[in-house]
């Protein structure tokens, strides 16, 4: 992701190339309706099963994952692991369906509300592209 400057009244960063989005999850109603949405701001959104996770991240060069979590804590943990692990690892945003303990339940990971306003949503996914991990050098990628 290549960020051009900062305008002055909005504090929007203008990009020469939109964020890439990858949406992982099992609800598809919520995969259409946030794809379409993050799509309309201008993001290159893609949808993918949580079996196909890792793949559709390789393949797409995800910035960004919304990671649904509607599985088991452990399913979600290994998910989110095996994510960071990889050589350009993408920000993890874990998507919940529960109330405000289980967002707070994540330790060290952003969460937000599954059916939560998109205006929240792209704040969000703009807070966790800022913090996205920076690619592994050729050494540390030998020692992975």
């Amino acid at each position: 992701m290549t960020a051009g400057p900062a305008d002055a009244e909005t504090g929007k960063v203008h990009r020469l190339q939109p964020l890439r989005v990858l949406l992982s999850g099992r609800d598809r109603r919520f995969l259409r309706v946030t794809s379409f949405l993050l799509a309309i701001r201008g993001y290159d959104v893609e949808d993918t099963s949580p079996r196909k996770t890792l793949e559709a991240v390789e393949r797409h060069r995800a910035d960004v994952v919304l990671l649904e979590t509607d599985a088991s804590r452990t399913i979600a943990a290994r998910k989110i692991a095996a994510l960071q692990a990889l050589a350009n690892a993408p920000s993890v945003l874990l998507v919940v369906d529960g109330d405000d303990d289980e967002e707070q339940g994540w330790q060290g990971l952003p969460a937000v509300k599954k059916w939560t306003p998109i205006d929240t949503l792209v704040e969000q996914i703009e807070a966790a592209a800022r913090n996205r991990p920076a690619p592994l050098s050729e050494i540390e990628r030998a020692y992975r």
